[in-house]
């Protein structure tokens, strides 16, 4: 009896500890990224995500697949056709966002949820806008919602690439974005000069005349990490506590 008794509680135990995990909050939608990259995120508040930092710029990011790295989600990670792989690190700390495949500025708005402590929003959409056939006057109001949410000190808004499908709308969607973009006080830049032939893709330069290759995607993040900084401005990242700077490599907080 004594030893069926023994058995009976190591079995309730065991259900107790297994409903337990179950009930555990659901990771954030950083804390399920994986890959390159991937920012482990934990809620500070309803809806707000903080991300650790080096101390560098916190850059959060919203868009479509031109920001997510094909049509996916970002929160699968960042992976070689995911432009911030090539602008994070060395001064600029990816903190999260949002970026869905195949979303439009309206659909990002609804879904993007807030980021704490953002110095630097790159915010770059409108492709799916063009695509679907809706006006910047109606996509208008989503990036100020984008910009309210996430709530950072400066907003860089990125030009969208060409659009081999609809050139011309795409054109007259970008002149628009950019006066709006200059009337709100934002900065506006075009990180797509590497792919520009008039209002087409250059040769070469994408896989679909929707999206770059990956050397696109590279060239894309290192344009889009000058616009950071350029905004923000670098901040020296002090090494390591656990992995102090070798004097041999030259100034501390720098990397070769």
């Amino acid at each position: 009896m004594r030893r069926a008794t023994f058995a009976r509680v190591a079995l309730v135990g065991a259900v107790v500890a297994t409903l337990a995990a179950g009930c555990a909050a659901p990771p954030t939608e950083a804390s399920r990224a994986s890959g390159s990259g991937a920012i482990a995120q934990a809620a500070a508040g309803p809806g707000v995500a903080v991300a650790p930092s080096s101390g560098g710029v916190r850059v959060a990011i919203v868009g479509d697949s031109l920001t997510a790295g094909g049509g996916r989600l970002l929160s699968a990670g960042l992976t070689a056709d995911t432009w911030m792989t090539y602008a994070q690190g060395d001064g600029i700390d990816y903190v999260g966002g949002y970026a869905k495949g195949g979303s439009t500025v309206q659909e990002q708005a609804a879904a993007v949820r807030p980021v704490a402590d953002v110095d630097v929003l790159v915010l770059m959409s409108g492709t799916n806008d063009v695509r679907l056939g809706l006006s910047f006057a109606e996509s208008a109001a989503s990036y100020d919602a984008i910009v309210d949410t996430i709530r950072p000190e400066h907003v860089v808004v990125a030009a969208i690439p060409p659009y081999d499908r609809a050139p011309r709308a795409a054109a007259r969607y970008e002149g628009q974005l950019e006066r709006y973009v200059a009337d709100k006080g934002w900065t506006f830049t075009d990180p797509w000069g590497f792919a520009r032939a008039g209002d087409v893709f250059a040769a070469g330069t994408t896989v679909d005349g929707i999206h770059p290759t990956t050397a696109g995607y590279e060239a894309l993040g290192h344009a889009l990490r000058d616009a950071v900084l350029d905004v923000a401005g670098p901040r020296a990242v002090a090494p390591q506590a656990d992995s102090p700077a070798d004097p041999a490599d030259g100034a501390p907080g720098t990397t070769s």
